[in-house]
């Protein structure tokens, strides 16, 4: 008796040793790049290992440690190590909408013009309408204007006389000056009348709210890690994204490189919507079939900044417009519904927020595989903007 319970004791340490060795390092997960010998001779022996490794990965991610059962118990946040938080050094108070480099939009209000200003990457964007809509969802007023030889832009429009309080400021392009337009900016920037009469930007009712989410502390570590549903260790991601970003110098580069990939790459399955249980939502499963609905688009887009060491989260949260409405209400604010997901990655100092979903304009409907153009407007969005349209639920962690 005592003999067995040696052996159990051995094994039962051994088991322990085996899952911190797993959880803190890739050793069983690429186990054939560490014992070349061990691929060579036995590659279906070190396919079964690291399968196995990803798969306790996946099962001691589950299982919170004593600092987590701790909060737990007291309803707190779960610590992280000082030296794991990522510093969180972002952009306040400014105009631009998005902070990307190669086409972003600003908007600058006073009194009683609209000042826009910015650069398009697009030929399709070479021409630019703007006018206003007020509360009773009347559009008012319309400037047009060209953007120059090297898609810069600076238009200051005089803000239409209204007796609504709030106005929505539309932008809309083209590829002429007569034509087909479509919605650059719209409904998501309003305006709001000040006592005095003239205009102001509008605070979004879930900023605040955002904002304190945002700049709370958040683990590199976690943001990096192998999980279930972002398959960052897998071979087949590793090597897609290595494609993807062979001609990026810099992580920023990396990461707007892996954001059109996926936008380019992906169809929204709205089809998929009408049907029971969950659409598919791993990373792998996703870069296979090449459909997914937004939890998809993140995981993918999280597994592959993953892979090339770039910390990225998965958030959920609600979003307007996805459930029909198009305000914030006290009604949507208060909602744990989660409605949508995006991602949030880590590079020069910050975490840049990035939506695959809406940036994507591919989408599967009625059994068509419809291409769409790939836009910039949620890719490294200003938090105040992405308030206007997001609301952040919860960092999910699986």
């Amino acid at each position: 008796m005592k003999h067995v319970k040696r052996i159990f004791i051995v094994l039962l340490i051994l088991t322990i040793g085996i899952s911190i060795i797993n959880a803190k390092t890739d050793f069983f997960l690429n186990i054939g790049t560490y014992i070349p010998s061990l691929d060579e001779k036995f590659p279906q022996a070190a396919n079964v290992i690291s399968q196995a490794s990803e798969g306790l990965a996946s099962l001691t991610d589950y299982i919170p440690s004593f600092e987590e059962i701790k909060a737990m118990i007291k309803n707190e946040e779960p610590p992280i190590d000082p030296s794991d938080v990522a510093e969180n050094a972002y952009i306040e108070n400014s105009p631009m909408l998005t902070f990307y480099p190669e086409e972003n939009i600003s908007v600058i209000v006073d009194y009683s013009t609209v000042q826009l200003f910015g650069i398009t990457a697009s030929k399709d964007k070479a021409h630019l309408v703007v006018n206003f809509v007020d509360d009773s969802g009347e559009t008012l007023g319309q400037t047009s204007f060209a953007v120059d030889g090297s898609g810069m832009f600076n238009k200051t429009v005089d803000i239409p006389e209204s007796d609504s309080y709030t106005l929505d400021l539309c932008v809309y392009t083209g590829s002429r000056e007569f034509g087909q337009f479509t919605s650059w900016v719209y409904n998501y920037v309003t305006l709001e009348r000040l006592p005095d009469g003239g205009w102001d930007i509008e605070e979004p009712a879930v900023y605040a709210e955002n904002k304190r989410l945002y700049e709370k502390d958040k683990s590199v570590k976690d943001a990096l890690k192998n999980t279930e549903s972002v398959q960052s260790g897998d071979a087949e991601i590793k090597e897609t994204a290595d494609k993807i970003v062979r001609h990026a110098d810099t992580d920023y580069e990396k990461v707007a490189a892996l954001h059109d990939w996926v936008c380019e790459n992906l169809y929204y399955d709205s089809d998929s919507l009408a049907e029971e249980g969950i659409p598919p939502y791993y990373a792998l499963d996703v870069l296979h079939t090449k459909k997914a609905v937004c939890r998809g688009y993140a995981t993918l887009m999280a597994a592959l900044c993953r892979s090339e060491g770039i910390p990225c989260n998965v958030v959920t949260g609600y979003a307007l417009g996805v459930s029909g409405d198009t305000k914030w209400t006290d009604e949507n604010i208060a909602t744990d519904e989660q409605n949508h997901a995006w991602n949030e990655v880590y590079v020069d100092g910050r975490w840049v927020i990035v939506d695959t979903t809406w940036d994507s304009g591919n989408k599967i409907e009625n059994g068509m595989w419809i291409d769409g153009s790939v836009s910039h407007l949620y890719f490294d969005a200003n938090l105040q903007f992405f308030s206007s349209n997001h609301r952040i639920i919860e960092y999910y962690k699986r």
